[in-house]
């Protein structure tokens, strides 16, 4: 898999995580504020919700949580201290680019693999460290940082949306599905400990890259597995056992 990685545009600089985030939180905010008068905020008692003011434009972040450790440090680099691999990213946060005169972060680019590529700075980082060597240098780094997207919409070419939309088919989930398919090994049992001190007790397990399969031979792609188990209303994919509904694919974006 590849590794996460930020391309800093100004420089051309690149550099990659050592491991990828086991998440990414990406939220919206719009651009809504309560509208307000010069004695402040207009409301109501007769009202249900505040008026509201649309300003446009609008807030996206992505907030990833990262681990640096002296051990996964390549072999040709020398590393006592985990603040020699995470000093970068600290830098992406400080005010090292100049723009118009004025200093402010510099711009970067996102990218994972060909899924993720997003314009934008980071405006917090944070580290804790939790292994030390004996003369006090953190060798283990735990990282979370925000990343703020600037630049186009979404929506607009280049945007990550439309760049998605490009490589990824449209799933209509309100059409009534065009097929049913069963799910490979179905029925069968694997051994699962549910702790150290108890007997191994048998429960039904669906591999969940068997789900990949399906939405590979459906639809050409193995990344619509989400779709598929949401049209099929299955909550705990790794112990469903039936027949699973492929919905019908949208028109292509235009």
């Amino acid at each position: 898999m590849e590794r996460v990685a930020f391309l800093i545009e100004d420089t051309g600089e690149h550099f990659g995580c050592l491991l990828n985030p086991e998440t990414v939180v990406m939220s919206r905010t719009a651009g809504v504020e309560p509208r307000r008068s010069a004695g402040g905020r207009l409301t109501g008692a007769g009202l249900a919700d505040d008026p509201l003011h649309f300003t446009g434009g609008g807030h996206t972040e992505l907030r990833l949580d990262l681990v640096f450790d002296v051990d996964l440090a390549p072999e040709n680099m020398t590393v006592s201290d985990v603040r020699q691999m995470t000093r970068p990213i600290w830098k992406l946060a400080e005010n090292s680019a100049e723009v118009d005169k004025k200093r402010r972060p510099p711009s970067v680019h996102f990218l994972w693999g060909r899924a993720w590529d997003m314009p934008g700075i980071v405006t917090e980082v944070a580290e804790r460290f939790d292994r030390f060597a004996a003369d006090g240098s953190p060798l283990r780094s735990w990282l979370r940082l925000v990343f703020v997207r600037v630049g186009q919409s979404a929506d607009e070419e280049g945007g990550e949306n439309f760049e998605l939309a490009q490589r990824l088919p449209v799933v209509d989930l309100t059409a009534p599905p065009v097929e049913t398919v069963a799910v490979p090994g179905d029925g069968g049992v694997e051994t699962v400990a549910r702790d150290a001190s108890l007997s191994d007790v048998p429960r039904p397990l669906t591999p969940t890259r068997e789900y990949g399969i399906l939405s590979m031979l459906a639809y050409g792609t193995p990344l619509l597995t989400k779709a598929i188990l949401e049209f099929s209303n299955v909550d705990d994919p790794l112990h469903f056992s039936g027949r699973l509904s492929l919905p019908p694919l949208g028109e292509q974006p235009r």
